[in-house]
């Protein structure tokens, strides 16, 4: 199933295990869907450089989350 950013938005704003400091970063974007967009519209990609991005909340950000998720996807290919 694919998700709009809109809905990975809302899965991350509800999602129990996502920290109270990224929440309240992601309530103060609440309502600019250009911000949301950006944030959300795809994963940050692995590439030949690592993980590379901006810092800040959202899949398409460099964050805990996308770090562990990378992570994860290394020590299950190993």
């Amino acid at each position: 199933m694919v998700q709009t950013a809109k809905e990975r938005y809302e899965a991350w704003l509800n999602d129990p295990a996502i920290d109270s400091a990224t929440k309240e970063e992601l309530a103060g974007i609440a309502g600019n869907d250009k911000e949301i967009e950006d944030r959300f519209y795809r994963d940050l990609e692995f590439g030949t450089g690592g993980l590379r991005g901006v810092m800040g909340a959202g899949t398409n950000r460099l964050n805990a989350y996308t770090v562990g998720k990378a992570t994860q996807g290394l020590a299950a290919w190993t």
